[in-house]
C-alpha cells in the first residue's frame, strides 16, 4: 500500500484478540510511513477554519457534560486532499482484507455512505475539551447495519505527556480504567464496537489531532434501537444530576 507500513498481522492479531481485555483493541505504532504522517498531520485546517463544525456544547438546555470542545470535518469536498487520500486507502479493499485477517469477521465491509462512510473523517479537541466514557453508537443510520471496527489515529507531532488526551479503556461495569492509550504521534487505536466497549477522551491540555473511520458488518438482522452513542459515568464522576437527567436523551436522538 502507498501509505500504510508493513504490519506484523500476526502479532496485532495476538494483541486484538487477548482475552485479558475488556474487548478486543490493538494499538499500533509507526502505522503510516513517516513521509506520509507529517503531511498529514501539516494538512490538517487551522482551528479558526469554517469547514470545522462543532459539537454541541449544550444539550436539551444545559451544559453538555458529555463532550466538549470537540470539532471534526467529515464532508469529502471539505476534507483537504491529503487527509481524504489516506482516508480512501483506509477504505480500500485490501486495508479491509488486513482489517478480516486481524478480526477474523469475514463479513466485515467499508461504509461508502458519503463515500468514507457516516463516522469518518478528521478530528480535533482543544485545550480544556473532554469526551465521556462512552460505547459508540452501533446501528448506522443509513445502512442500517451494525458499526463493527473503529479507527482512531493519532497525528500529533508535538505531544508529550502533559498533554493528555489519552483515549481511556474502561471495564463493563465501569468501576475501574483498564488502559490509558496515549495519543502518540503515528499511533492508531483499532477496537470491536460492542454493547460495551466503554472508552472516551476525559481530559484534553492542549490542541488533538485525531482522525477516524469505521466498518461495518454485512448482516440485514442487527436490531440495536439506540441512535446515538452510551454515555457512562465513572465513579465520582461530577454533575450526576445532569447524567442522570440527560443520559437517555442524548442516547436516543435521531439528528445527524
Amino acid at each position: 500500500m502507498k501509505y500504510i507500513n508493513n504490519l506484523n498481522i500476526e502479532k496485532i492479531k495476538s494483541l486484538f484478540n487477548d482475552p485479558k481485555k475488556p474487548y478486543r483493541y490493538v494499538v499500533i505504532d509507526d502505522f503510516f510511513n513517516i513521509e506520509t504522517c507529517d503531511k498529514f498531520s501539516k494538512s490538517y485546517p487551522s482551528l479558526d477554519d469554517n469547514r470545522w463544525y462543532k459539537f454541541r456544547d449544550t444539550f436539551h438546555g444545559e451544559d453538555n457534560v458529555f463532550e466538549k470542545g470537540m470539532m471534526g470535518i467529515s464532508n469529502i469536498e471539505q476534507l483537504p486532499s491529503t487527509c481524504l487520500n489516506i482516508i480512501n486507502e483506509l477504505n480500500s479493499d485490501s486495508f479491509l482484507d488486513i482489517l478480516k485477517n486481524i478480526t477474523g469477521l469475514k463479513k466485515l465491509v467499508k461504509d461508502t455512505h458519503n463515500n468514507i462512510g457516516q463516522w469518518a473523517g478528521i478530528r480535533a479537541m482543544i485545550p480544556g475539551a473532554y469526551q465521556s466514557i462512552h460505547s459508540d453508537a452501533r446501528k448506522h443510520p443509513h445502512l442500517g447495519m451494525e458499526k463493527r471496527i473503529t479507527i482512531v489515529g493519532y497525528v500529533n507531532k508535538e505531544w508529550t505527556e502533559k498533554d493528555s488526551g489519552y483515549t481511556e479503556v474502561w471495564n463493563d461495569n465501569m468501576t475501574e480504567c483498564m488502559d490509558k492509550v496515549a495519543p502518540k504521534y503515528n499511533r492508531v487505536l483499532i477496537f470491536e464496537n460492542t454493547e460495551k466497549s466503554y472508552h472516551g477522551v476525559p481530559e484534553v491540555k492542549n490542541y488533538r489531532k485525531t482522525f477516524l473511520t469505521s466498518y461495518l458488518l454485512d448482516e440485514k438482522n442487527f436490531n440495536e434501537t439506540r441512535p446515538k452513542a452510551r454515555f457512562m459515568k465513572r465513579p465520582n464522576e461530577k454533575n450526576t444530576n445532569l447524567w442522570d437527567k440527560l443520559s437517555k436523551i442524548r442516547e436516543n436522538l435521531n439528528d445527524y
